[in-house]
Parts: structure tokens; C-alpha cells; sequence
């Protein structure tokens, strides 16, 4: 995961140039919604302002960085989904990983679920454009939260006082998603210099399921990015002319770009060249080993 860092007036232009009118079609369904406490329509519009989010996101998933078809052509790959759930917030199971590492959740006040964010059905900082997998498999109408639950709140700026326990990709108000995890090799590792970063960075690849090699897909992407950047910085410190050295550093910093699929995978790639040889050797053979392994 990477942050998309927007502002909420450049988020609101981009809409109300994409769809005019939007907002205020949105506001006023809002205030309905806020007349009834609670999130109902017979039909929605968000979908709407949907290729707003796929190009600020760059076509990738906002949760697996995996690289989806373009928008002209594969906007039904793109699921506009709802960071903080529009009609109910239903309670996640903790892995047995999470809870020895000292994650602990706050439970629905009652029944079996909280109430949704109605005021947010329609706030442009609550959306995200993600893959089927991870929005309709994964997320789901789960938000884990470590804090009381504010579902009467209209602004996803005001609501830290949650404790939210995923981060939030798109806007310039969260956490950079690179600060609570990087990559060792392959796999994401919590990096978070606080108890509670660490927790977020641990929920958020469990929650997406990053770190499960059952998500054999986002493990070869990630292994051909690592390949692919070791060839070129092999290739740049092997070239005989400036232009050539020139050429492969780009091809390599490239890959690490927001607009690349899997960047932060590719941002921790690089950092490990630079900083230990022997180490990125050793991770540059894994990644050949694990293509060699699903091709065989």
C-alpha cells in the first residue's frame, strides 16, 4: 500500500470537473440520509465520479497495489468501495498472530454489528477504488477500530479519535501507508514506530491478506518487480558510458514511482540495494527461485 496524498478541495475539483453537479446531488442525499439516522436509497451515484478514483489511484487497487485494467476499458474491474461502511460495521476476527501481538478490538455496543457511517456514504475522502478481491472478499462491511465507533461523524479528518486499525490510501490526512509497512523482499512487514503504527500495519496486511501466498498473483508480481529492478541496477553499475548508466537508473526508479504497480514493494527493493549488497543478492535469488517454482 502507498499513499495517493490529495487535498479535499483538489479532490472536490477533480469530481465537480469529471461530473458537475455531483456534490450537490451528494450533499442532498447526505441530509437525507441524516434526517433518517440512517443510510437508505433505491439507488446510488457513485458510480458516478468512480474514474475520478481510478485515475488518482493510477488504475491500481488502493489495498494490494496490483495494477487493474484501464480505464477505458476496465472500469468494471474497479470496485468503488467505501472505506468506512455506509450501512452496518460488522466485527473482524483477530488472527491468533494478532492478538499475541497485543491487537485487541473494540466490539459492537450491541448486537452483532455497529451501525454504519451514513454521513459518509457520500463523502469523496471515504472512497477508494479497489480490486474485487480485496473489496468484496476482504473488506467487506468490516472496520476495525481500537477506539469508540463515531457513526454519526460527517468528516473521515474528525474521526482519529476511532483508532481506525486500516489505513486509509487516499487523501493527506492519514498515515502514509509506507510508514506503517515495507517489504522484506516478497513479504510486508509492519514498520510503524509506534505501538499502535505497528498495530495498524500488522492489521492492514493481515486484514488484505498481503503477506498470504495464496495471493499467489501480488507474490509474482512482486517477484518479477524485484527481478527486473536487480537487472537494472546490476546493468547501471555495470555500464561502460554515462548514458547507459543514466538509462538503467531510470528504468529502475521507474518501478518505484506511485504510478507502478506494487511501488512500495519496489521502494523497499531499492532501499536494500543501495544500502546492503549482499542482503539484495540474497533476496534477488529467492525472487528467481520462488518464478522458477510457480512455472514449474
Amino acid at each position: 500500500m502507498i499513499q495517493y496524498s490529495i487535498s479535499k478541495n483538489r479532490l472536490e475539483y477533480l469530481i465537480d470537473q469529471e461530473k458537475p453537479g455531483w456534490l450537490a446531488r451528494a450533499k442532498d442525499r447526505t441530509d437525507g440520509f441524516n434526517a433518517l439516522g440512517y443510510y437508505h436509497e433505491s439507488s446510488s451515484i457513485w458510480s458516478e465520479v468512480k474514474v475520478v478514483f481510478t485515475r488518482i489511484q493510477h488504475g491500481k487497487c488502493a489495498y494490494c497495489e496490483r495494477q487493474l485494467e484501464s480505464e477505458e476499458y476496465g472500469l468494471i474491474e474497479h470496485d468503488l468501495e467505501h472505506f468506512r461502511p455506509k450501512k452496518k460495521a460488522r466485527p473482524w476476527s483477530l488472527t491468533k498472530t494478532l492478538k499475541k501481538a497485543g491487537v485487541v478490538l473494540t466490539k459492537p455496543a450491541s448486537g452483532d454489528s455497529d451501525p454504519g457511517y451514513h454521513l459518509l456514504a457520500y463523502h469523496p475522502l471515504n472512497y477508494c477504488t479497489a480490486c474485487k478481491t480485496c473489496n468484496s472478499c476482504l473488506k467487506k462491511d468490516y472496520f476495525p477500530i481500537e477506539g469508540a465507533r463515531s457513526c454519526n461523524g460527517n468528516d473521515p479528518m474528525q474521526l482519529a479519535s476511532e483508532k481506525p486499525l486500516l489505513v486509509n490510501p487516499v487523501g493527506d490526512f492519514d498515515d502514509p501507508p509506507e510508514s506503517l509497512i515495507a517489504f522484506n523482499g516478497l513479504s510486508p512487514f509492519a514498520c510503524g514506530n509506534t505501538n499502535y503504527s505497528v498495530r495498524r500495519g500488522l492489521v492492514s496486511i493481515a486484514f488484505f491478506k498481503l503477506d498470504d501466498r495464496q495471493r499467489k498473483y501480488l507474490f509474482r508480481e512482486r517477484a518479477n518487480i524485484i527481478v527486473s529492478m536487480y537487472a537494472y541496477l546490476e546493468h547501471a553499475d555495470a555500464a561502460n558510458t554515462d548514458a547507459k548508466r543514466k538509462v538503467f537508473k531510470e528504468l529502475a526508479t521507474t518501478l518505484t514511482k506511485p504510478s507502478a504497480s506494487h511501488a512500495n514493494c519496489a521502494s523497499s527493493f531499492y532501499k536494500l540495494y543501495k544500502q546492503n549488497r549482499n542482503e539484495a543478492d540474497k533476496v534477488f535469488h529467492l525472487a528467481v527461485s520462488y518464478l522458477k517454482t510457480i512455472s514449474a
